[in-house]
């Protein structure tokens, strides 16, 4: 079941209200209790631009699928075929280095100075880590449903992948820094670490 706030704190639909500066103060006091570094950002404006070849052998067929999951995993968004935008973190460094490595990978940084078409790249972002988001709830609604239905072994097979999904969202979400994106995926997290407790 996904979280319905109207109140700005995690966006309905494809409208999102700007945050204010005190709408921060919840996660950057989170943030400082779990010893975590985050800035908080309205827009993104550092990217990684990556293209990439890669030969169909079975090396580079497993290199791709890889960066495909991982890509989706940080929200990265497909501008193009063999295309993909992301934020510029060391995270996607990696990520370019390792499709580099079976193929051919050119990577473009770029700072925008457009500020609107630095919220429209953003927006856009914010819905593929949006959407990777309700997958993971969803995931987590499946496995409480096959619980209740006493499928005890079709929702314990179901929790690695969602607790990669889930985790993997982490890195993703602190260099966005999205106040309503970070408090959705602690939302899940609660609900996630709530099934393992049950589950022991």
């Amino acid at each position: 079941m996904k979280p319905d706030v109207k109140d700005g704190t995690i966006p309905v639909g494809d409208e999102q209200e700007a945050p204010t500066s005190d709408q921060f103060d919840s996660i950057e006091i989170l943030a400082e209790m779990s010893n975590t570094k985050i800035e908080m950002r309205d827009i993104v404006d550092k990217w990684l631009l990556l293209t990439y070849d890669i030969p169909h052998t079975k090396e580079g067929d497993r290199v791709r699928r890889e960066f495909l999951v991982e890509a989706t995993l940080v929200g990265a968004t497909q501008h193009t075929e063999s295309v993909y935008l992301l934020p510029w973190t060391p995270a996607a460094e990696l990520m370019a280095l390792r499709v580099g490595r079976a193929g051919k990978a050119v990577v473009w940084t770029s700072s925008l100075t457009d500020k609107a078409k630095a919220a429209e790249i953003t927006a856009k972002y914010d819905h593929g880590i949006r959407a990777t988001l309700d997958e993971i709830s969803e995931r987590i609604d499946r496995i409480l449903e096959h619980e209740k239905a006493g499928r005890v072994k079709r929702a314990a097979k179901m929790l690695p992948k969602t607790e990669k999904m889930l985790f993997g969202m982490d890195e993703a979400l602190q260099a966005r820094g999205s106040q309503p994106l970070i408090l959705y995926l602690t939302l899940l997290k609660r609900r996630f670490s709530f099934l393992l407790v049950k589950g022991n």
